[in-house]
């Protein structure tokens, strides 16, 4: 099964006064369920881009006959609270520079998530984000805020927090690219293990990576240049 179908990516930066900047000319990609994916570019080559629009956190040029499937629902046909909804339910983010809440606990910021799906349950909401946690090792760090927390351990809630609602995708921005690098191995293994060895349908994974070492743990590897995967 295909969880993943893009197509005619293009997208161009315009500033009043300056020359646009075209970053994305047109590229495609097909993931399947449960498949690692890493998309290698140098930087400014489009990588965080290209996430951006797959998660339907950006839209491309308009007039460029673009396509974004996600567990064969249309990203780019639905309006905004449609595409707000299949991001809560398919779609998990683990962004370089964690995007905690810094007033929430971790457990809060975990189950936050949980919050944007229909039928919302407290209690339950509550274990699964204690499991995520505990399966990440902070199990006793419920209570504690991201201030109190090293930057590793800040990424670990990130990958718990992406997975909260058990996304069929997950998109990883250079997840390791803010840790020490035997900081960063720890955050892979844990993204391929709870969201693998952990999961009965693990999601399909696209990590945006500069690590060539990093890109050899994955199944496939694209690179971007001149706004096209190869």
């Amino acid at each position: 099964m295909t969880t993943l179908r893009a197509s005619n990516l293009s997208k161009t930066y315009r500033r009043a006064g300056a020359e646009p900047i075209r970053v994305l000319r047109g590229a495609s990609l097909s993931v399947e369920a449960g498949e690692h994916v890493a998309i290698l570019g140098r930087s400014g080559s489009g990588k965080s881009t290209l996430l951006n629009l797959l998660g339907g956190l950006d839209r491309p040029d308009p007039g460029c006959g673009a396509r974004i499937e996600v567990a064969g629902r249309d990203l780019l046909g639905a309006g905004e609270r449609g595409r707000a909804r299949l991001r809560a339910e398919a779609i998990g983010f683990v962004f370089q520079s964690f995007h905690l809440l810094p007033e929430l606990t971790i457990e809060e910021n975990v189950r936050l998530p949980a919050m944007a799906l229909p039928g919302f349950r407290r209690a339950a909401a509550d274990t699964r984000a204690r499991e995520l946690l505990l399966a990440a090792g902070l199990g006793d760090r419920l209570g504690h805020r991201p201030a109190e927390l090293s930057g590793g351990e800040r990424q670990r809630v990130a990958v718990a927090r992406a997975l909260m609602n058990g996304p069929a995708l997950l998109l990883a921005d250079e997840p390791t690219g803010n840790l020490d690098a035997l900081t960063g191995r720890q955050i892979l293994d844990l993204v391929f293990d709870l969201g693998g060895a952990r999961s009965d349908a693990p999601p399909a994974l696209v990590m945006v990576t500069h690590s060539d070492a990093t890109a050899a743990r994955c199944d496939r590897t694209l690179r971007l240049e001149g706004g096209v995967l190869a």
